[in-house]
């Protein structure tokens, strides 16, 4: 059994934060409705296509990007402008326990469709908005993706390597980091419904939920005055810290050892216990000073081996080290697929795939994955309609009218144009992407499969 068989959520979200914080709920039992725009649905629909390939009827199916938030809700395209759609959506909301939308602040008022709107006729829903920065304040009308909102954080600031501009991390962590705030939230709003029998309205705020990250920081400055600007890329004072080369192309193991003990260990695997003794890297403040020199000689060992090898060497020794994974090898790990990690899901025109799953943990030995695949565009319109009633007739003259859609987006609309082949010449030409393996879909089925 999963925990919240019989919740229903309704669900406007689109893109990450929202969708991820619903599958979360959808994988732990909830009946999750998601409802995406006639004109325009979700758009990370047309990113991360199978086959790169963004023709054929059904390319809007494609997207693992999409399934990845998606996986195991019904999907329905709803005109949520005109009156017949907001009906309908009034009508998805009569045994609903939770609405999640996470528009601009002020869009689901302008279509009479906020807290204020909705709370009188639905006094038990719990009703959650996410949004970059709430929504109140001087700047909660602002527009939020992963690019303003880590600087905001303060993230960006302290990122990177001394004396170099500020950094976006490689991932757009915010939109996960605030999606679990977002959950917990609403299990809080959820709990207290159902000691109270009212529902609550929950305001997140992606800067406020990720401000935590930069905590140190903040602390330095309240008590020593101290503005930190730009990051300290992998070092760290009092630590041997870094990620060092290995056999191979582009082959990486991180290293912190934290003490003295660790770095006396360090020491021992590298067969150089006198380097503890060594005036240049006998304390903490001497091997800060001489970081450089020391990075070189650990580097002189670890470019000899491969990245695993160091990794279970050093952690032999108690020094706390792991290879760099790249994405072969996440999809391959050993570790999470002995845990279960990955949901095999069908993705249209492709076959299965190894999809990530938000709730990873394991309660009492079980473990709670996707109950299915993702759905299509509009798959489950007809299907949601029926449940509330709707004659064929009904539902014909509702698809004629524009209010309800459940078919693939033409390739002819500019949503569309967005989702074209994504070229990696750039990314080569940056050295980001280091090969494109023609067989990748085989190297995938032997890992995470």
């Amino acid at each position: 059994m999963r925990f919240f068989e019989g919740l229903k959520v309704v669900d406007l979200t689109q893109v990450w934060i929202g969708p991820m914080m619903t599958r979360i709920l959808n994988d732990l039992g909830a009946n999750v409705i998601k409802i995406e725009r006639t004109d325009t649905p979700d758009q990370v629909r047309s990113g991360f296509l199978a086959g790169n390939n963004p023709s054929g009827e059904f390319w809007n199916n494609r997207s693992q990007y999409f399934a990845a938030r998606n996986a195991g809700k019904r999907a329905m395209q709803l005109d949520l402008r005109s009156e017949q759609g907001r009906e309908i959506l009034m009508q998805l909301l009569e045994d609903a326990d939770v609405l999640a939308e996470n528009f601009t602040p002020g869009a689901v008022r302008r279509m009479g469709l906020g807290y204020d709107d909705l709370k009188e006729r639905f006094p038990s829903l719990v009703y959650i908005s996410m949004s970059g920065y709430g929504q109140f304040g001087p700047i909660a009308h602002r527009k939020a993706v992963g690019m303003s909102m880590e600087p905001a954080s303060g993230a960006v600031a302290v990122t990177g390597y001394p004396r170099e501009d500020p950094l976006k991390t490689g991932q757009t962590w915010v939109d996960h980091y605030a999606g679990l705030h977002a959950c917990a939230a609403v299990i809080t709003a959820l709990i207290y419904r159902q000691r109270s029998g009212r529902g609550q309205y929950v305001d997140i705020s992606m800067q406020e939920a990720t401000i935590p990250t930069v905590g140190r920081h903040l602390a330095d400055y309240l008590l020593n005055g101290r503005v930190k600007v730009g990051g300290d890329g992998n070092r760290r004072p009092g630590m041997v810290r870094g990620a060092y080369p290995c056999e191979g192309d582009d082959n990486y193991v991180a290293v912190s050892a934290r003490d003295e003990a660790q770095w006396i260990a360090l020491c021992g695997v590298l067969g150089h216990d006198e380097w503890s003794e060594d005036p240049r890297f006998a304390s903490a403040d001497a091997r800060w000073a001489n970081h450089d020199a020391l990075d070189e000689l650990i580097s002189a060992w670890t470019s000899e081996r491969s990245k695993f090898e160091v990794a279970e060497l050093l952690q032999a020794a108690g020094v706390a080290a792991g290879a760099v994974l790249q994405a072969p090898e996440v999809l391959a790990d050993p570790q999470l697929a002995a845990r279960g990690f990955w949901d095999q899901l069908e993705l249209t025109g492709w076959g299965e795939v190894p999809v990530q799953r938000y709730f990873s943990p394991h309660i009492d030995g079980e473990s709670y994955g996707a109950k299915g695949r993702a759905p299509h565009l509009g798959e489950h319109t007809d299907e949601l309609l029926r449940e509330l009633g709707a004659s064929d007739e009904e539902i014909a003259e509702l698809r004629e009218s524009g209010a309800v859609v459940g078919h693939p987006v033409a390739l002819d609309n500019d949503f569309a144009r967005d989702a074209i082949t994504m070229r990696l010449d750039p990314y080569i030409e940056l050295g980001s992407v280091l090969r494109v393996d023609d067989d990748f879909r085989e190297r995938v089925a032997r890992g995470a499969g």
